[in-house]
């Protein structure tokens, strides 16, 4: 995980880097993803495409195995 936002940085440069790293931003508190940020238009898509597509929105997500729910969370079990 990177930790290099410092809290004296403004929206602009926060939003640049956000903007380098792919336009995606998964925030961690105490070691688990809570929020993941995403540029306004994928935003918008998504919603019109739960309107246009309910079934999209109701995605049923398969259970982890067990012996996986001990492991902790890395960067790149996210789907990114």
């Amino acid at each position: 995980m990177r930790d290099f936002v410092n809290p004296k940085m403004d929206l602009n440069e926060i939003k640049n880097l956000i903007e380098i790293d792919g336009g995606k931003f998964i925030i961690v508190e105490n070691g688990k993803p809570v929020m993941v940020v995403i540029p306004f238009e994928d935003y918008k898509n998504r919603l019109i495409e739960k309107k246009v597509n309910p079934t999209f929105a109701k995605k049923e997500l398969k259970p982890s195995p067990k012996e996986l729910e001990s492991e902790p969370l890395k960067l790149e079990d996210l789907p990114l």
